[in-house]
């Protein structure tokens, strides 16, 4: 019985010693737990060798779909859209009906027309009849050859007013018709049926497809850049990247510093429409080939400087470098690795920061 209580007396003094002996050391120093956590998942840091790739330094821009060509649409006549023919984005042909205008006052203006030119066509038929009995009477000596005139002049202004009530028609008609004036697409309607408009109102334009371009925006990297006739990537939503040329550059520039410029190319005007808005980017050059990382490769310093961990047989070094275009997840490295370097693709921040607490201590 001595013998079991000595042994539990023991082995609860040697657990004691423990406890105290942890609690005096105090918590693991912070750069010991990395490197210990560092060796316990090897999985964290992973090497591979630079690959080639090809880059393109480029700039984003957008802009809006736009002709050199286009005809303007406005009310002739004060009135109401009665009905609307042709849809936006139409092709139209000159000529081609496009949209009425109609209302009371319009229908009152025609009758009223229609009435004068009726009572005019009977009074002309009257003094047609006149000027043959007037002839006539001439003729036999029963009237005088100023009679003669007099009905011939009425016959002729009868004439002339009816002609112009014709052509007041004639006018009417065309003013409430509206027709294509030129060939084109239909686009910028501006109005809708049942909408009272008023003697010039725009109503819609009709655009040329043959001479479209674009107008752009962009922000150049690097500030000034030369622009004209640097070939562009235009990106057509649901179809292939068509390609086009910037054939204007303004020197004035947007309130918010954007360089304005026009793209033009064959393929403009096959695939785009006027009014449609596009994006896509300006190639400044082309790197074809070049030694390439992954960008979470890069660790930076305080002072922005850009270095990776190579490793060696002796373990993880620094080695800085210089860095160029960057996209797709990888960077362009101009200077300061070979293509047999095995650089830290992966966990290079880890290795930073442990290098980071061994250098750089903080003050208790």
């Amino acid at each position: 019985m001595r013998l079991k209580t000595a042994g539990l007396f023991i082995v609860v003094a040697v657990v004691a010693i423990i406890t105290l002996a942890a609690l005096h050391r105090g918590p693991a120093p912070e750069g010991k737990t990395h490197a210990i956590n560092a060796a316990q998942r090897p999985d964290r840091i992973r090497t591979a060798r630079p690959q080639r790739k090809d880059f393109a330094e480029t700039a984003h821009w957008f802009g809006t779909v736009e002709s050199r060509d286009r005809a303007r649409l406005i009310a002739l006549e004060n009135g109401r859209i009665v009905s609307i023919i042709a849809e936006d984005g139409m092709p139209v042909t000159a000529g081609q009906l496009l949209l009425t205008i109609g209302g009371p006052s319009i229908d009152s203006r025609q009758k009223v027309l229609k009435s004068r030119s009726a009572a005019l066509q009977q009074r002309m038929t009257l003094a047609e009849r006149m000027v043959t009995i007037k002839r006539d009477a001439v003729s036999q000596q029963f009237a005088k050859y100023e009679e003669l005139t007099v009905a011939e002049d009425a016959l002729f202004r009868l004439k002339a007013e009816l002609e112009s009530a014709g052509q007041e028609i004639h006018r009417l008609q065309a003013a409430i018709h509206v027709r294509a004036t030129v060939d084109g697409v239909f686009t910028n309607r501006q109005v809708a049926a049942g909408q009272e408009v008023q003697k010039g109102d725009a109503l819609a334009e009709i655009i040329a497809p043959n001479h479209l371009y674009i107008a752009a925006t962009l922000f150049p990297k690097g500030g000034e850049r030369e622009l004209e006739k640097k070939r562009v990537v235009i990106d057509v939503p649901g179809e292939d990247a068509i390609q086009g040329t910037i054939s204007t550059v303004f020197p004035q520039r947007t309130a918010a510093g954007a360089s304005a410029v026009w793209i033009e190319g064959s393929d403009v005007a096959q695939v785009l429409r006027p009014g449609q808005t596009v994006s896509g980017r300006v190639v400044f050059s082309v790197h074809d080939s070049v030694l390439a990382i992954p960008k979470n490769a890069i660790v930076r310093n305080e002072k922005e400087q850009p270095f990776v961990f190579l490793k060696d047989s002796s373990g993880y070094r620094r080695k800085p470098v210089k860095t160029g275009i960057s996209a797709d997840g990888w960077i362009e490295i101009t200077s300061g690795l070979m293509e047999e370097d095995e650089v830290v693709v992966q966990g290079a921040y880890e290795l930073f920061f442990r290098d980071f607490n061994k250098i750089y201590k903080v003050a208790d």
